[in-house]
């Protein structure tokens, strides 16, 4: 018999997929959210370990709190967007669990190679890498968990899933700060050290490890009937899923992505108009290099922008039914706003915290490590599972589409305990507050990823999530942590302390709450219609349904 995993599984062959072991959220579909958990813990220790490690980095290798914004922010942020969108469309076409587990070899690697890094330079190709090996993770996760869980489990599942990126990074934070201080008393002498590794060095060497073990066990996780879970079942693989992800790369990378809209589109309107998005791009990037004298930020943002635009337009050529229920659906639209703008803040405060408590308090990394380790791996992980149960609740006692409204839910607590946290003169009060905002900070998360997977069919999961991650990556992880440096650098040759200066900034940036407000309430206005009519939508422009 046919597994239930093959590229044509018969009705018998989900039918003994069902009853069985594997059965939808049966005993080893919870063992695969387990695994996929612990990827995602070390998904965010390798990518978080640069927070806690900021102040020794800046210090060594000279770099100013806007650079650090850079090479925490966007140059892994845009990589992860750019190669998160072919790898997405992978993880549509492909065997799931082997991506996941070649993407874990990848950053960890990279992050073992940033303990080697020499300047500014080589860190941020180092971080290119780790960009582009994560990006394989979540479209790959979302699409997963969402055929081994129930459509009303799926908020509560993703929210659990997601709940593993909180303790990566609270565990990035206490295990960075207590190599590093440990590796300073050990060798307060550089010289003394081996072959004179710095404790910031040899920090990242150690986190690279679990990875690479992990993509071991991983490769034997079994995969369920890509949307059985919804009684949508279709074709399970792509017979050439590599040239077809090979395609959806050269399509978005330029100058190739030029060339391949040409001949797709016959030099026609989709062509033209990715010619124009170029130029507009290139005069905008220019005007804002100019404005922020920050030539890497705005070229690399400018390219990242431009591949997310030539993705959609190769996309409305080549699968206009996933174009269609990603790009032309109001609530899909005002979601992929809603949600990425509210990680502005998270990405912003998730660099910020640290650096600021120590400039303000004056206290040592290892303490610090581990007081926002523990609420961040503590409190983001019971709040984003704490969130992902209320809005399954919201949307099964409330409305359907209550569950919406978590993002603005999420943006009022966190403005009011943010404000505590800068503007108390008491360390244990900014801890208690901080472990509190840990906790409200991340209630949205479960109701983004349930709301993203849910308005596209099932063999469109993992593309509509690379293109959320695409959008949490421009609007959150390359604007949040490089905007906040950019201002504290600003507010400092001003005049001001660089403790005052990064609490300036960090308060500034709660004003992005106010587009999160407005998009939440545009999303639900128009949720239940096109969630009703996706089916519809995609038949009408040639989805055989």
């Amino acid at each position: 018999m046919k597994s239930p995993t093959s590229e044509s599984a018969t009705p018998s062959d989900r039918n003994s997929f069902h009853q069985g072991i594997y059965r939808i959220g049966g005993p080893y579909a919870k063992y695969v959210l387990g695994m996929l958990m612990l990827m995602y813990v070390i998904n965010l220790l390798d990518r978080q370990i640069l927070a806690i490690l900021a102040e020794e980095i800046k210090a060594d290798l000279g770099i100013s709190d806007s650079q650090m914004g850079f090479l925490y922010g966007t140059s892994f942020a845009v990589f992860y967007a750019v190669f998160g969108l072919p790898l997405g469309r992978l993880a549509d076409l492909w065997v799931r669990k082997s991506l996941i587990s070649i993407g874990l070899v990848v950053w960890s690697g990279f992050t073992m190679l940033s303990g080697t890094a020499g300047g500014i330079g080589s860190l941020t190709l180092y971080r290119f890498g780790v960009g582009v090996g994560e990006a394989s993770a979540t479209p790959s996760a979302f699409s997963l968990l969402s055929d081994w869980f129930l459509p009303a489990q799926r908020a509560t599942v993703l929210a659990l899933y997601s709940s593993g990126a909180y303790i990566g990074m609270g565990l990035s934070m206490f295990a960075g700060g207590w190599i590093v201080d440990n590796w300073n008393l050990t060798y307060p002498d550089i010289a003394d050290a081996p072959f004179g590794v710095k404790g910031w060095q040899v920090t990242f060497l150690i986190i690279g490890i679990p990875g690479i073990l992990l993509a071991a066990l991983f490769s034997t996780v079994k995969e369920p009937v890509r949307g059985y879970s919804e009684g949508i079942v279709g074709q399970q693989t792509h017979p050439h899923p590599f040239r077809e992800s090979w395609q959806d790369l050269m399509a978005i990378i330029p100058p190739f992505s030029f060339v391949s809209l040409y001949k797709k589109d016959n030099g026609g309107r989709v062509f033209l108009t990715n010619v124009m998005a170029a130029v507009g791009l290139i005069c905008t990037c220019g005007w804002l290099i100019w404005a922020t004298g920050s030539i890497s930020q705005w070229t690399v943002i400018g390219i990242g922008v431009y591949t997310v635009v030539s993705w959609a337009q190769s996309l409305k050529l080549r699968d206009l039914p996933t174009y269609t229920l990603i790009f032309r659906s109001r609530a899909m639209i005002y979601a992929n706003i809603a949600f990425p703008t509210v990680t502005f803040i998270t990405f912003g405060y998730a660099l910020w915290m640290a650096p600021y408590l120590i400039r303000r308090f004056d206290v040592n990394l290892s303490e610090v490590g581990m007081v926002l380790g523990l609420s961040t791996a503590i409190g983001g992980g019971l709040g984003v599972a704490f969130g992902g149960i209320m809005a399954d609740f919201l949307r099964r006692r409330v409305s359907p589409d209550a569950h919406a409204y978590m993002p603005i839910v999420t943006a009022v607590l966190t403005s009011a305990l943010a404000l505590v946290v800068l503007n108390t003169d008491d360390l244990n009060t900014a801890y208690m507050a901080n472990a509190a905002l840990q906790f409200v900070a991340v209630l949205w998360s479960g109701a983004g990823s349930s709301i993203i997977t849910s308005l596209v069919l099932p063999r469109m999961r993992a593309s509509a999530a690379a293109f959320y991650l695409a959008m949490i990556t421009f609007l959150g992880l390359a604007s949040g942590p490089y905007l906040i440096g950019y201002l504290s650098d600003n507010f400092t040759a001003n005049g001001m302390s660089s403790a005052e200066a990064l609490k300036q900034s960090l308060q500034l940036g709660l004003l992005v709450f106010i587009v999160v407000i407005v998009f939440s309430v545009l999303m639900k206005r128009h949720l239940l219609t096109d969630l009703e009519s996706r089916q519809e939508r995609a038949h009408a422009v040639g989805e055989p349904i």
